[in-house]
């Protein structure tokens, strides 16, 4: 029993220390800001390109004949609608399915359509964008990439940070 005595001290002492914490480690250390600002604007560059690939990707794989808009918004118009495109301002009624681009769904109206006001709404920049291209009764496929949806933030619900979001769409009616 004696010779576990200094065995149990020991393991006494260390448990009892507090932990070790590690340095946390800046990736900008010793830059300018001018420095810093370019890194962080080529990481963009490349997590855009990135992206855009599996944009690609996704619409080949899936045969969607999409059309890709200024901003990068990407929409597939496989059913037209009757009357005028949607304009500012108006109320959109929408039936929709939105998922990741791997095909996990994320939110759905299956069950109670949504209705919002084109331009003038908490909805993500790019599907006002692209429910502008519409008419009502119109069913799309809308691709948005991460800054056309919600960013470097996610809807910090069920849509994480730098996600693409896929849209299909009905406009059940507009007003």
């Amino acid at each position: 029993m004696i010779k576990f005595l200094p065995y149990l001290f020991l393991l006494t002492f260390f448990s009892c220390s507090e932990p070790i914490e590690k340095p946390e480690i800046d990736p900008f250390h010793g830059m300018t800001n001018k420095e810093r600002k370019s890194a962080l604007e080529n990481a963009l560059t490349r997590a855009s390109k990135k992206e855009q690939i599996q944009i690609d990707g996704y619409l080949k794989r899936h045969q969607i004949p999409a059309v890709k808009t200024g901003t990068g918004v990407h929409y597939c118009i496989y059913e037209d609608g009757k009357g005028n495109q949607i304009e500012d301002g108006q109320n959109v009624v929408v039936e929709y399915v939105v998922t990741k681009i791997n095909g996990d769904t994320l939110y759905t109206t299956k069950k109670k359509l949504e209705e919002f006001t084109v331009s003038n709404s908490e909805k993500e920049s790019g599907l006002h964008e692209a429910i502008k291209l519409l008419k009502p009764g119109a069913k799309a496929i809308i691709v948005l990439p991460a800054h056309r949806a919600h960013g470097i933030s996610g809807d910090m619900d069920k849509i994480p940070p730098l996600t693409t979001v896929i849209y299909n769409i009905t406009v059940k009616n507009s007003f």
